[in-house]
This record gives structure tokens, C-alpha cells and sequence, in this order.
């Protein structure tokens, strides 16, 4: 399995796979999902939720690990049961297995949390005997890096093994440089040995969990492209790559309110928010505002999200009406201009037009 250079984490949510699917093919084909995996809805098995996946990324080699943020709440079925079996502490890694043998493209993260490395030996077997890659995802989130894992990476690099990559995932953080220096200091300390083809990649998402702050338009930064740069520079590894949660963050669960209608529009290094704090405000509206913002909006990309917001600025019913759709939208364009970061093509250069299906 090739690793671009842009690692996205995605779950399996409505607004992540409906952002993805409308992606151009060119596109896809630049972008390396590490999905987590969670039931679709109420439907079972859990082998639905792959497939839901591979209708929005058909045809091509992508990371899975189980996600672990997801409550199965009440009223279990058949999916929630085979999720739990895998989200246990160490997981049952033959229903793993055995869950993954029919999707060729699924390449497995092993599944380490409470586990031995005897186990992680036996799952870089399976891979390797099903012709698969495989990921070292470290959750730093939740139980973080096992206590074997330098072992393990001494042994890959023994071998000289490079079907794999490593990923550190921090999900939800205040500051995407807060961990650089952690991230860099195990990448230094474990995996200095690794040869130079294993892609790194370091993921975490600073999409903001309450927007009250937000009011007309205002521009949120993110600085995962930095926190590359400076990790970069401190391991000097040759294939450090970009990851993030394409403008996602992890499921949380609670009793939050209906949120107000905004609209919100990736750029290169940021989100511009157009939001109405003291009131209600129409899509078409926020859609106008992002549209006018000089510097800001780009326009002509040629891919769905955009021309979702360019809709509903002209009160089209197509576009956007819901919160869920722009959601799917801004996704659309986070995945798109970060995996053609700093050399946007042209709309006649892309290979699909996008549609609505929604």
C-alpha cells in the first residue's frame, strides 16, 4: 500500500463519508484514510459501516482501526456487539480478522491496547499473509504507546520491513504545537531507527467545540501544517506527513443544543465561520458573507462543497439547507485543498464532476 502525503482520519459519520464520497477520483487518489470504525446507525453487522465507507472511497487501499470514542449506548445488536468484542481491552483479534478478510483494501491498524507483543507479531503476520499493509496507530487520546513497542520497531527494522506506517493520533487538543515536542520526543526515542521509506504521520484536529465566540465572520486558524514543519525539523525523518481530522473532531456525546445555522469555509491554514451569535440567520445569508469575503473565498474550485455555498448564496434549493449538509460541504473542501496543499488545480483538470445525491 503507496501512503500519500495526507493522512486523514475519518470516521464513519453521515457528514464524513456523504464530504468524501463527492470528492473528484483525482482527489481520493491523494488522500490516505485512517478509518475508525463505529456501527452505521442502527444497522447490522458492523460489516455495513465498511461498506458504507468503500461506497465513498471505492477501489482503493485505506487504514481502519476500531473507534474507540464511539458509545454503544442501549438497545444492542449485532454490530454493537462485534464493536465491543473489538473495543475491549485486548481486543478479540480473530473476530478483527475475520471481520476484515472480505475488503482487500482494508489495511489493519493492530490493535495493541492491553495486548502483548506476541499478539502484535501474530497481526503483522496476518497482514502480510493477506497482502496487506499495516499501521502502528498510537492513541495518545487513549492508552497511548505499549510498553513493547520499541521492541517491536527494532524488529521491523532488523528485517528492514516497510509495509507499514506509523501514525500518532492526539485527537481533540487545544493547540496543534502544544504537541510537537511529545510527538517528536517519541518519534527521537522509538522509532529513530526506522528506515527512511516508513511514512510518520502526527494527527490531532483544533476544531473548535463551541462557536459562541464566533459572531458575522471571523477566520479560525489551525496549525497542523506547522506542527509538521516543527516535527520535521526536530526528527529529521525523511517521510514525515501531513495528518489531521479533516475538519472533523472525535464523537462526544452529551446534551447539546441545536446548533444555529452557519456556514462554514476552509482555507489553506484556517476555517472562516460566518455565524450570528445575537439572532437567527439564514444560509443564504452566511453563504453570502463567506462568498464576499476578500482574500478569503476562493471560488472557481470546481468540486461540490464549494458550489454547495455558492448555491444556497443564490437561494437555490439544491444546496445548502441543513446543518448535516454543511457539514459535508466544508469536509468536501478541507480534504480537497489539503490534499492539493499549495498547488490547487483548475477545474478542468479535475476527472469527475461533482453531484448532488445527498
Amino acid at each position: 500500500m503507496e501512503v500519500t502525503e495526507y493522512l486523514v482520519t475519518l470516521c464513519i459519520r453521515r457528514a464524513e463519508l456523504s464530504g468524501l464520497k463527492e470528492l473528484p477520483g483525482s482527489t481520493k487518489d491523494r488522500l490516505t484514510p485512517l478509518v475508525l470504525l463505529a456501527p452505521w446507525l442502527s444497522t447490522s453487522p458492523l460489516s455495513k459501516a465498511i461498506d458504507k465507507f468503500e461506497d465513498a472511497y471505492p477501489g482503493r487501499p485505506y487504514f481502519i482501526d476500531v473507534d474507540t470514542y464511539y458509545h454503544p449506548g442501549e438497545n444492542n445488536n449485532e454490530a454493537k456487539d462485534t464493536w465491543a468484542e473489538l473495543a475491549k481491552n485486548p481486543a478479540d483479534i480473530q473476530v478483527w480478522h475475520a471481520l476484515l478478510l472480505p475488503y482487500p483494501n482494508a489495511n489493519p491498524c493492530l490493535l495493541m491496547a492491553g495486548s502483548t507483543i506476541e499478539s502484535a507479531r501474530a497481526q503483522i503476520d496476518w497482514a502480510r499473509s493477506h497482502d496487506r499493509s499495516f499501521c502502528l496507530r498510537m492513541n495518545m487520546a487513549g492508552p497511548g504507546i505499549p510498553t513493547w513497542m520499541p521492541i517491536l520497531v527494532r524488529e521491523l527494522a532488523a528485517e528492514g520491513a516497510i509495509d507499514y506506517a506509523v501514525v500518532f493520533d492526539f485527537g481533540l487538543v487545544p493547540s496543534a504545537l502544544d504537541v510537537a515536542p511529545v510527538a517528536a520526543g517519541y518519534i527521537t526515542s522509538f522509532f529513530s531507527d526506522v528506515p527512511p521509506e516508513i511514512p510518520i504521520a502526527v494527527c490531532c484536529t483544533t476544531f473548535p467545540t463551541d462557536f459562541i465566540v464566533f459572531d458575522g465572520i471571523e477566520e479560525l486558524s489551525f496549525s497542523n501544517r506547522e506542527l509538521l514543519a516543527q516535527i520535521k525539523r526536530a526528527t529529521n525523518h525523511p517521510r514525515m506527513i501531513y495528518g489531521d481530522w479533516g475538519s472533523t473532531k472525535p464523537r462526544s456525546y452529551g446534551h447539546a443544543s441545536t446548533p444555529r445555522n452557519r456556514i462554514d469555509y476552509p482555507t489553506d491554514t484556517g476555517w472562516l465561520i460566518a455565524r450570528e451569535n445575537g439572532g437567527p440567520m439564514s444560509f443564504q445569508t452566511a453563504a453570502k458573507r463567506i462568498i464576499s469575503a476578500k482574500g478569503k473565498w476562493s471560488g472557481g474550485l470546481g468540486i461540490w462543497g464549494e458550489q454547495l455555498i455558492e448555491g444556497a448564496a443564490l437561494g437555490q434549493a439544491f444546496a445548502i439547507d441543513t446543518m448535516p449538509k454543511m457539514y459535508s460541504a466544508r469536509i468536501n473542501i478541507h480534504l480537497h485543498r489539503q490534499a492539493y496543499y499549495g498547488q490547487l488545480p483548475p477545474p478542468e483538470a479535475l476527472d469527475e464532476a461533482w453531484s448532488d445525491d445527498l
